[in-house]
């Protein structure tokens, strides 16, 4: 969309949306007091450990730390970067944004884009009618034939485009579409006489959509049983380049797809719209499929926002390898952009020409599932290729071999992953000795040392759990302490006593509870809302931090009396400081020489004392 969102648009739709209804259509939540708990939609668990706060319109995972607004929850359970969730929102919420510092050709463009909207819309809604009229009998018999019912095409949105060169169009113009909009869309082309002739002819239809859910695409079936004529229609055809469509940053059935991905964390891209369907149908529903390109850059990007590993069913011929290792290289290159992806890329081989829907109905759910689970991580799949074609049998084809594979699995930056596929896959099926592989990939100059300080895999660098961050050299309890006070100045600011205003960045010994203690006071102190605390936030993750403990429980009830002790513990901490430093001062002091300074010192070492004993006076 072209052109900024009004930032008073953004933080009105943010306030006024329900972030219990936009979650709720992906996970259910159950009221908890104040809040909603509910399964996290981000990780697999069965206690649920997911609250949202619908005073504040934001959430916080406490099993995997997701945490954010209402925004960020759209950004990364749909894959939607800032603007597109918040239009989203927007669609959502029936709410009319407004955009600023637009140019004349950027006006156009908005306006383009609306229109072209309502063009796809309207196109899938005289395509669905026609699936299910006289005309659609034949689509019909086709997805029954197939094993598809009403239920899985309109789970998908299909339709049937007649067997007519100008149905759509005249449709279309009909109700007031014009021309170069159809065209733009690609839906209709010109004929040879200047009219409009529709691209798509007696073909099923299968409707693209974006993460967002607008219809940005189509794409069509041949259908057995129909007289194309003289005309040879390819078995498929697919919208073009568009404003809208395009095929590099598209796969099919996202939004059907998405809840089940972002559950498991996993994304199944095959090749076919039916295989789609069929996988759905076999309960599998976290498969998409590609629209008649290689898996990109972009694909990975987009699913890469909400599943970590990738699962292609691709066939194990030649270009099934040669589509696993376009997917490794954009894999790869997306993992080197900043802020990219490491993902976890896998292939289920196929094998003997079947297609995913084949599988399905050959060897069932369960053990299709089975292969899934077992899927084969792209590097090994590439290397076996190569190998099975190699000459095993001479010394010259086993060194040629080896160099090959080495070439091949040199490309994996992960070295722990690297010597695993070297002894495994390389030393392993070529039928050399490790060392052999290891002294000729260094003169290859592929690195298969270890290297000191690595953690090991899945083994996290750093801690997390009940205290605020992870030093372990400070007094655990101390950190429980501060952690509670500022859970009571987020949660009940109102129980706060005065000693509160007392308290500064230094009477908190971890660097995260001075960032968070910090935030606060910047933005205006306790009983702030907390959208304008977590504005002044440094980063995210001060952010994150701040939303986990405005959302986590108490252990016990708390009242007024247990707020207070916990603050005035703070003081009585720092007074205890200061008395330390003063009996420290006294001992360098001489009676005679520094009379007046050692009396001002024992003054105010009893004002000191005195108070410390009534602070600690309250603590049972």
């Amino acid at each position: 969309m072209a052109g900024r969102i009004l930032k008073d648009d953004i933080e009105t739709l943010r306030r006024q949306a329900d972030v219990v209804a936009v979650v709720g259509d992906y996970t259910t939540l159950k009221r908890a007091g104040a809040r909603f708990k509910g399964l996290c939609p981000f990780h697999n668990e069965k206690t649920p450990s997911f609250t949202v706060a619908p005073d504040g319109n934001f959430f916080h995972c406490f099993g995997c730390d997701a945490s954010g607004d209402i925004y960020d929850f759209l950004m990364r359970i749909e894959g939607l970067d800032f603007p597109e969730a918040v239009e989203s929102l927007a669609r959502r919420s029936g709410f009319t944004l407004r955009y600023e510092e637009m140019s004349a050709r950027d006006l156009q463009a908005v306006g383009q884009r609306s229109r072209l909207v309502q063009v796809t819309q309207a196109a899938l809604e005289f395509f669905t009618r026609t699936l299910y009229g006289d005309e659609g009998e034949v689509a019909r018999s086709y997805l029954k034939e197939r094993g598809f019912g009403r239920d899985d095409a309109k789970r998908f949105d299909l339709g049937f485009a007649p067997n007519e060169w100008e149905s759509l169009a005249r449709a279309m113009t009909a109700d007031g579409f014009k021309a170069d909009d159809l065209i733009a869309t690609g839906l209709v082309v010109r004929n040879d006489r200047g009219g409009l002739r529709d691209r798509f002819r007696g073909r099923l239809i299968f409707p693209v959509h974006d993460p967002g859910g607008d219809v940005i695409g189509f794409g069509g079936r041949v259908l057995p049983g129909l007289d194309y004529g003289d005309f040879d229609p390819p078995k498929y055809l697919n919208s073009p380049e568009t404003p809208l469509y395009k095929k590099t940053r598209v796969l099919y059935g996202v939004p059907q797809a998405r809840p089940e991905v972002v559950r498991t964390g996993q994304v199944l891209i095959c090749e076919g719209y039916t295989d789609v369907m069929a996988l759905h149908q076999a309960g599998f529903g976290n498969a998409v499929a590609t629209c008649g390109t290689a898996v990109g850059v972009e694909h990975l990007r987009m699913v890469s926002r909400y599943a970590q590993q990738v699962v292609f069913a691709f066939d194990g011929d030649a270009a099934g390898v040669k589509a696993a290792e376009r997917a490794w290289e954009a894999a790869r290159t997306l993992a080197g952009d900043e802020g990219g992806a490491d993902l976890d890329l896998r292939v289920l081989v196929l094998g003997d020409g079947r297609d995913p829907a084949d599988l399905v109905r050959d060897i069932g759910a369960d053990s299709l599932r089975e292969a899934v689970t077992t899927a084969t991580p792209v590097v090994p799949f590439v290397v076996r290729h190569h190998l099975a074609d190699a000459d095993l049998t001479s010394e010259a084809g086993r060194t040629a071999a080896l160099r090959e594979a080495l070439g091949i699995v040199g490309r994996e930056p992960d070295l722990d992953l690297r010597r695993e596929w070297a002894r495994t896959e390389v030393a392993g099926r070529v039928g050399v000795d490790y060392a052999f592989v290891v002294s000729t990939a260094k003169r290859m100059k592929i690195d298969l040392d270890a290297h000191e300080g690595v953690a090991p895999v899945g083994q996290s660098r750093q801690g997390r759990g009940g205290s605020i961050g992870g030093v372990t050299s400070l007094d655990r309890a101390r950190v429980r302490r501060e952690r509670d006070v500022l859970r009571t100045a987020l949660q009940a600011p109102q129980w706060l006593p005065d000693e509160w205003f007392e308290l500064a960045e230094d009477d908190f010994s971890h660097p995260v509870a001075r960032q968070v203690f910090a935030t606060m006071q910047a933005a205006g102190g306790a009983g702030v809302e907390l959208a304008a605390i977590l504005e002044v936030a440094s980063d995210d993750e001060v952010r994150t931090k701040i939303r986990e403990i405005a959302l986590e429980e108490e252990s016990a009830p708390l009242d007024a009396d247990g707020a207070a002790w916990r603050v005035r513990s703070l003081v009585a901490d720092r007074l205890e400081t200061e008395v330390g430093t003063l009996k420290q001062r006294l001992q360098t002091l001489h009676h005679t020489s520094d009379r007046d300074e050692l009396m001002a010192v024992l003054a105010q070492l009893g004002e000191l004392e005195q108070r410390r004993r009534s602070l600690r006076g309250i603590e049972q």
